[in-house]
């Protein structure tokens, strides 16, 4: 049992207390409550890794028991799962609003449970390593950015991602720009191979995942409260604190972000599309290589085969010469005759010579090809450092 590891579990129903009690406690240092008020006076005397909170708590909900535990400095980073009997959207949501890492339904697969502890495990490993980095890059983005007005955040992001070579190059712009107006959310990328939902929490966490692949099938632009989604093809944005108090200021950011939002998307487009060309030129370098070695081999095996009906043309005209010795034919039939064979010998090897009409057709292929490998490489990269799709 690793006890470094501590799971506080808040549930009244004592079954699923001694349950997740007993199977949790092979691998973790596990502490079961029956309410948010006893879990509360716990704290004052040890810090867990992780909480599993259930929603239908008495008194105080599992919500509410997050929020006050967001709410604690000294606990606010630890991870809290829900646990509910109810999946819906709106359930999902509010977890999500309270702070909640992950959301888990009843019945409960201790399996995937456990698989989830150890990823929200391996998630904070991450984090805290960059933390120190994080906290040095956000200070210095704050100052610079909290100088400048919506007009020119909008106009800054803009003009950054035309430096952008990745897509995480675009997110980190998004989240910027964010950082900027004040706002907290998500963002999530969508390209051919890669689909990541990415925060100043970090990279995947699950409950941000589950409501990002709920909020991609609403409308465009969706708006509840104060959330606000951003949907294209390729992207997604969330935010989560809308100003709706300042109706004027909160129409002016949704306006601003819709932009960016398009624009963003737009150079995920863009990306994807450098990518492609630098396949497609890379496939067609390959095949001119391959071209070239045909090329070479029907020239070398076409040589050798003229070569060879040369010679057996001379092992016939000579073996005629010695029969004519025997047959008592005069010189002008005998001259008739090989004159004969060896200008029918020398047809039927022109017959199969097609070596020049072969590189002549395998040449003009090459020079296309060659033609589309410069077109392509004329095309202007996305930005002036490496592209690559994250």
């Amino acid at each position: 049992m690793e006890t470094d590891y501590k799971v506080f579990v808040v549930d009244d129903d004592k079954t699923m207390r001694l349950m997740l009690g007993s199977m949790l406690g092979k691998a973790y240092a596990v502490e079961c409550f029956d309410s948010a008020e006893s879990c509360l006076n716990r704290l004052t005397e040890v810090r867990p890794s992780l909480f599993l909170l259930d929603v239908g708590l008495p008194g105080m909900n599992g919500y509410d028991l997050c929020r006050d535990i967001k709410g604690l400095p000294d606990f606010a980073a630890i991870p809290v799962v829900f646990i509910s009997g109810h999946n819906e959207l709106d359930a999902v949501m509010t977890g999500y609003d309270a702070g909640g890492e992950d959301y888990i339904a009843k019945p409960i697969d201790i399996a995937v449970l456990q698989r989830k502890i150890e990823n929200l495990r391996r998630i904070e490993q991450d984090r805290n390593a960059l933390s120190g980095q994080a906290k040095d890059s956000d200070e210095l983005a704050t100052l610079v950015l909290a100088n400048l007005d919506e007009y020119a955040v909008l106009i800054k992001f803009l003009r950054s991602l035309n430096e952008c070579g990745s897509t995480q190059d675009v997110v980190e712009a998004i989240l910027h720009s964010l950082d900027a107006f004040r706002l907290k959310g998500a963002v999530q990328i969508r390209t051919r191979n890669v689909e990541s939902t990415f925060s100043r929490a970090g990279e995947n966490w699950p409950l941000e995942v589950a409501v990002m692949n709920h909020i991609r099938s609403l409308d465009r632009i969706f708006e509840f409260r104060t959330r606000c989604a951003y949907n294209f093809e390729h992207i997604s944005i969330l935010v989560t604190n809308m100003p709706v108090a300042d109706a004027e200021l909160c129409g002016r950011i949704r306006d601003h972000l819709a932009i960016a939002a398009e624009a963003a998307d737009a150079k995920l487009i863009a990306l994807q599309s450098f990518a492609d060309n630098i396949t497609i030129r890379d496939e067609i370098h390959n095949v001119l290589q391959a071209v070239g070695k045909t090329v070479t081999s029907y020239s070398k095996s076409y040589d050798e085969a003229r070569v060879r009906g040369s010679m057996y043309t001379n092992r016939i005209l000579d073996d005629l010469l010695a029969a004519f010795a025997h047959l008592g034919m005069s010189p002008q039939q005998e001259e008739e005759i090989l004159g004969m064979v060896k200008d029918r010998s020398n047809r039927l090897i022109d017959i199969y010579d097609i070596a020049g009409e072969s590189q002549a057709t395998l040449g003009s292929l090459s020079e296309r090809l060659e033609g589309i490998l410069v077109a392509t490489n004329n095309n202007t990269a996305p930005s002036s450092t490496a592209a690559s799709i994250h």
